[in-house]
């Protein structure tokens, strides 16, 4: 007969100063808005967050996704006007 044996994991409980300040001393309607002032929310902690690495990496796989695509168009693009000159005869 087997036991399945669980532990419990208890964490403390939090007081009341030990809660960051979100809106770093600002008062609350600087910060809440469509242009918050510099200096209002925290610092990244996830990768994930606002400024986090994810979110630049994700902004460089887009800007080199455009880079190919506009590659791949410019190189079809000279590639048909060779083949059009070719076909009139202009290439000479």
């Amino acid at each position: 007969m087997q036991i399945a044996q669980t532990t419990r994991v208890v964490f403390p409980s939090t007081l009341l100063g030990t809660i960051p300040d979100p809106y770093g001393g600002h008062n609350a309607s600087d910060c809440i808005g469509l242009y918050p002032k510099p200096g209002c929310g925290s610092e990244p902690v996830l990768s994930g967050d606002r400024g986090g690495s994810m979110q630049y990496a994700t902004f460089g796989i887009m800007i080199a996704a455009l880079v190919i695509i506009g590659v791949r168009i410019s190189r079809s693009i000279v590639k048909r006007d060779r083949a059009r000159d070719e076909a009139l005869g202009l290439n000479d």
